[in-house]
Parts: C-alpha cells; sequence; structure tokens
C-alpha cells in the first residue's frame, strides 16, 4: 500500500508541505527571530502566493477538463453570478456621489468589512473541507461521525476565538478602523494577559479533544495532524506577535489552496488519455511534472498581478509592491484607474471566496463529480 492510499491526498511529503504547512510554519517562525528577516520572507509569499492561491479555484474551474461539463450545464454559478459579482463592486464604487450619502473611501470601507466577514468565513470553510476530506481518503464508512464535531471546530476555535484573539492584540480590522473600540486602552493592561492565557488553555483543550475523537474515531494520522495544525495556528493567534500570526494564519491558508489547486490540476487529463499505450518511464515523467508546472504558472501569475491587485491595501506602507516597483505603485495611485483597480482587487476576493464554494460544493452530484476526477486520479 503507497503513501496515496494511506489516507493523504497526494503523498506524505506533498501534503507534509502544503496542507499541513501550519506545523512547520510555526516553528519556522520561532526560528526567524528577527522581525526584518519575517518581513522578507513574508513579502516573499505575498508575491509568490497570494494572487496566485485568488486565481487557483479560477483554474481549476477554467483550465481543467473535469470541470468543463460542469461550466456548461451550471452557467448560472459559473458564469452569470461572478459577472454580477464583479459589477456590483464596480457599481458601488462609481456610483455618482449625488446619489450616495457616502464618499467612495466609506464605499471601499464597507467592501473591506464585507470582504474580512466573509474571509473569516472562507478561512474556517477551507479548515473544515480538508478536515473532511482526510477523513474520507481514511475510513469513508466514518466520515458523516465527526462532521458536527469539525464544524464547531473550525468555525470555532478557527474563528470566533482568532477574531478575540485579536481583539485582545487591538490589531483587528475593525479595531484598525475605529468601528470597535481598543479592547487593550479599555480595559488596561491588567485583563489582557489573564485573558489570553484563558484563551491559549481553551485553544490546547479544544485541540486535544479533537484529537482524541479524531484517534478513537480512526480518522487517520494526515486528518490528525490538520487538526494539530489549526490548534498550533490559533495558540500563536493569542501568544505571538500578532504579525507573526498573520503570517502564519494567511501563509497556511494560501499553500493548502496552491497544494490542492496544483494536485488536482496535475491529474487532470483528456479523455481516454490513461487508455493510451505509453512507456512507464514516460508515464511516470508525466505524472511527476504536471502538478509542479501548474504550480509554477499560478506563481509567475502572482509576480506579475501583485502590484495590480495590492492596491487594494488601501493604507499608506501597506504595499509590498511599493518596495520593488515604487514607481509604478505610485503612479498606479495617482493614476485615473485607481478607483477601478481598487474595484477589480476587491471582486477578486469576493469571487475567489464565490468559486471556491462552487468547484467544492460536494453537496451537488455533479461538482462532487467533477472533483473527485482530480481529486482521487493517480
Amino acid at each position: 500500500m503507497n503513501d496515496y492510499t494511506k489516507g493523504w491526498i497526494r503523498s506524505s511529503k506533498w501534503d507534509a508541505f502544503w496542507q499541513h504547512s501550519g506545523i512547520w510554519l510555526t516553528f519556522l517562525l520561532l526560528i526567524l527571530n528577527p522581525s526584518q528577516l519575517q518581513e522578507m520572507f513574508y513579502a516573499v509569499a505575498v508575491f509568490l502566493f497570494w494572487i496566485a492561491h485568488r486565481f487557483s479555484s479560477f483554474y481549476l474551474a477554467w483550465g481543467t477538463r473535469a470541470y468543463k461539463p460542469l461550466r456548461r450545464d451550471q452557467q448560472k454559478r459559473f458564469i452569470i453570478l461572478p459577472l454580477l459579482i464583479v459589477l456590483s463592486v464596480l457599481a458601488v464604487l462609481y456610483i455618482p456621489g449625488s446619489f450616495s450619502a457616502f464618499t467612495v473611501s466609506e464605499r471601499i470601507l464597507g467592501l473591506l468589512l464585507l470582504d474580512f466577514a466573509w474571509g473569516v468565513h472562507h478561512f474556517a470553510a477551507q479548515h473544515y473541507g480538508i478536515l473532511r476530506l482526510y477523513h474520507h481518503r481514511w475510513n469513508p464508512e466514518s466520515a458523516a461521525s465527526a462532521n458536527k464535531q469539525d464544524r464547531i471546530f473550525c468555525w470555532g476555535v478557527g474563528g470566533v476565538l482568532v477574531i478575540i484573539a485579536e481583539l485582545l492584540h487591538g490589531t483587528s480590522f475593525l479595531q484598525e478602523k475605529h468601528i470597535l473600540p481598543n479592547l487593550i486602552t479599555d480595559w488596561g493592561l491588567e485583563g489582557v494577559p489573564m485573558l489570553l492565557r484563558l484563551g491559549t488553555c481553551l485553544v490546547v483543550g479544544s485541540t486535544i479533544f479533537m484529537v482524541r475523537n479524531a484517534w478513537l474515531q480512526d480518522s487517520g494520522l494526515p486528518r490528525i495532524l490538520y487538526l494539530l495544525g489549526i490548534g498550533m495556528m490559533a495558540v500563536v493567534a493569542f501568544q505571538l506577535d500578532p504579525f507573526q500570526f498573520l503570517l502564519l494564519w494567511t501563509l497556511q491558508h494560501w499553500l493548502a489552496a496552491i497544494g490542492l489547486a496544483a494536485h488536482m490540476g496535475g491529474n487532470d487529463v483528456k479523455p481516454g488519455e490513461k487508455q493510451k499505450s505509453v512507456s512507464l518511464k514516460k508515464s511516470s515523467e508525466k505524472t511527476f511534472w504536471k502538478p509542479w508546472l501548474v504550480l509554477i504558472s499560478l506563481c509567475v501569475f502572482s509576480v506579475i498581478m501583485t502590484p495590480f491587485f495590492e492596491i487594494e491595501a488601501v493604507s499608506a506602507g501597506g504595499r509590498y509592491s511599493e518596495q520593488v516597483w515604487p514607481a509604478l505603485m505610485e503612479w498606479l495611485q495617482h493614476s485615473e484607474w485607481y478607483t477601478f483597480l481598487v474595484g477589480i482587487s476587491l471582486a477578486s476576493g469576493f469571487l475567489h471566496y464565490w468559486m471556491d464554494r462552487a468547484v467544492f460544493r460536494f453537496s451537488d452530484a455533479q461538482t462532487r463529480k467533477s472533483a473527485q476526477q482530480l481529486l482521487f486520479s493517480s
């Protein structure tokens, strides 16, 4: 029995790097102590993986043969509604001031709030989906038994507790935009450390409970490792510097999405291609290189497009592209295309949330069939 049949999505090595990055990234943060090294590491990750992950679900939907029948039969989900999302965002930004009581900056803030709320749900949904996938791969007969526990853990620990940790550190998006007060200022410094320790204990206890249940339910090592990864990242939210948590939380999310997309894209073949007579050597080489070609393509696209999409980071100094291409970013900031680029960037985030749901909507039989062709092909 090889690695693939033991419950890993692709293999133990592939999954360890991409899907279980929350574990090794946590240890890497402890090694990269100087903040300057962490900043450089994150800047490189932003260029390579941010936009790559944002368009990973687009690639699966529009770049693979397996999803072609689904695109044809579900045009509302894959064409009409995505177009409406883009047009709605642009309409919010371009509506004449005489018809709106809000300035363009206030409208952008409103869209960022929507992005924040949808993004928190999206992160939790990704964790939940990967946990269910691992459980199904290892022990499909009992996959339904842990469904409710996974939901509570992903949205509770991976959502609610993470937001609470950010509020306690005074670094929540809601506080930075002065929508919620700074709890550190309001409560004083005395009570916050105790709450941070309490939150840490709650995360550790919840993680131990989930790992114990996973062991008893025979969910498999891959799922146990992913549960540990979520728990470790949530502990970082309470115990380490907020920037360290941002680096860890976002990069794990990006790597998991890209690793899954590269694996699935690498399994995409023409109808009947598997039946062709080819040498084992050529077949093995093709199997090895296909996911890497998908990965490299997504990363190159990410490097090229990051300056244009990073314009959505409307706070001063919040764009890494300013350090690499200062002239370009200065021109974009003051160009007549600025509002349009902010709208497209924000819309691409909403589209990513929507397309991820469309591509991995396993409750739909046709979607499940398309995804399974790529997930479980070897």
